[in-house]
C-alpha cells in the first residue's frame, strides 16, 4: 500500500523536530549533554518553551532524538558507499573511515556524537546494527579471525570513539586514519599484509545521481 504523501502540517513539524535535534547537538558540542535544559532548548531553537514540550518532555527523550538522528544519517552514508562492496572487511574499514573524516570536517558534531555515543544505547544499537553484519561478513570470509562477536564490536566501536575524540583534540598523527583502520583490521584476526591492502583502499565514491 502506497504511503500518503504528507501534509504540510506534517512537513512543518518535521522541520521544527529537525531544528530542535539541531539545536540540541550544538548545546551538547558546547556545554555537555548534562548542560541540555529544555528552556534553553527553546532558545538555541528561536522556538517557545510549550513547542519544545510538544515533542520533548523531558532531557531523556531530546538525547535519544539526537542519538536516532545521528545513528541513521551515519548508518545511511555509510550504507551508500559500502552499497557495492562485497568485502566484510572493507565494509568496516569504511564505517570506522567515514566516522574519523567526518569527525575531521566537524568537531562540533564530533563532540555531541562522542557525548551521545557513550550515554544513548539507541544510537550503539543502531550503530551495531550495521556493524555486526559487516564483521559477520567478514569471518564467514575467511578474512576475520576473532572469537568473540561482542569483544570484536566493542574493539571497533571504542577505537572509533577514541579516533575521533583525538581528531577533535587536534593530537592525530599523520596518516592517522590509515594507522588506526589497520590496528583494528589487525585487532580483528587479519594479516599485516591483509590489513595493508585494506587500507590502502580508497573510500568508494558516492552514486552521483542522474541528471533529469
Amino acid at each position: 500500500m502506497a504511503k500518503e504523501p504528507l501534509t504540510r502540517g506534517h512537513k512543518k513539524k518535521a522541520r521544527t523536530r529537525q531544528a530542535l535535534v539541531e539545536a540540541a547537538l550544538r548545546i551538547y558540542a558546547q556545554k555537555g549533554i548534562g548542560e541540555l535544559a529544555l528552556k534553553e532548548l527553546a532558545i538555541e531553537a528561536n522556538v517557545s518553551n510549550g513547542t519544545v514540550y510538544n515533542y520533548f518532555r523531558t532531557r531523556e527523550e531530546v538525547l535519544e532524538a539526537v542519538g536516532l538522528e545521528l545513528a541513521e544519517d551515519l548508518s545511511r552514508q555509510i550504507s551508500i558507499l559500502s552499497e557495492a562492496v562485497e568485502n566484510g572487511a572493507h565494509r568496516v574499514s569504511i564505517g570506522i573511515r567515514v566516522f574519523m573524516r567526518k569527525a575531521e570536517e566537524d568537531a562540533d558534531w564530533a563532540r555531541s556524537v562522542i557525548r551521545v555515543f557513550q550515554l544513548d544505547r539507541g544510537m550503539r544499537s543502531a550503530v551495531a546494527f550495521n556493524l555486526r553484519k559487516d564483521l559477520q561478513t567478514a569471518k564467514n570470509q575467511k578474512l576475520f579471525t576473532y572469537e568473540c562477536e561482542a569483544a570484536a564490536m566493542t574493539l571497533v566501536a571504542s577505537v572509533t570513539i577514541g579516533a575521533m575524540t583525538t581528531i577533535v583534540d587536534g593530537l592525530a598523527a599523520p596518516n592517522f586514519e590509515r594507522i588506526i583502520v589497520k590496528m583494528v583490521l589487525m585487532g580483528l584476526g587479519m594479516s599485516t599484509s591483509s590489513a595493508d591492502k585494506i587500507t590502502a583502499m580508497n573510500l568508494p565514491r558516492q552514486a552521483e545521481a542522474p541528471s533529469s
